[in-house]
């Protein structure tokens, strides 16, 4: 089973290689491509760090406040109420800070896919120059 994956990996970058020697043009744009990917990964992975740094904290609150609902004389209903109230504000407030970081997440990643299409464009553009102008010949004026 690994020498067949081994084989269709060594196909897949074979194809890779033609493609790109066929049209050197394209190598700019995924050099880039990779590079926002990176990025993106990155910006996700702290996004979900901090995700669960909140799911933590409300576990952990959530645990102080049934520890807290128990006093000494018994549960205490009102006091109850009151903590669980309290867990959800600060559960909403999670809720909230999740949402306003996702669409962080998504405007970087925006961002990096469009940096990475402005930058292949450029280096695809020079490319294309520098390829017509050693392939074009000079002509020099003759003066008047």
């Amino acid at each position: 089973m690994t020498r067949k994956s081994t084989t269709h990996i060594g196909d897949m970058m074979d194809q890779a290689r033609a493609v790109l020697s066929a049209n050197p043009a394209i190598a700019p744009q995924m050099a880039q491509f990779w590079k926002a990917q990176d990025q993106m990964l990155q910006d996700a992975e702290t996004y979900s760090q901090a995700w669960f740094a909140r799911r933590h904290v409300a576990i952990k609150s959530a645990l102080d406040a049934l520890g807290k609902s128990d006093g000494a004389g018994g549960i205490d209903p009102a006091r109850s109420v009151q903590l669980a109230l309290e867990w959800q504000r600060q559960s909403l407030q999670r809720m909230a800070d999740d949402m306003q970081q996702w669409m962080t997440l998504c405007t970087r990643c925006a961002g990096h896919m469009t940096e990475a299409e402005i930058e292949a464009g450029k280096e695809g553009a020079e490319h294309l120059v520098k390829q017509v102008a050693a392939t074009t010949p000079v002509k020099h004026a003759t003066p008047v």
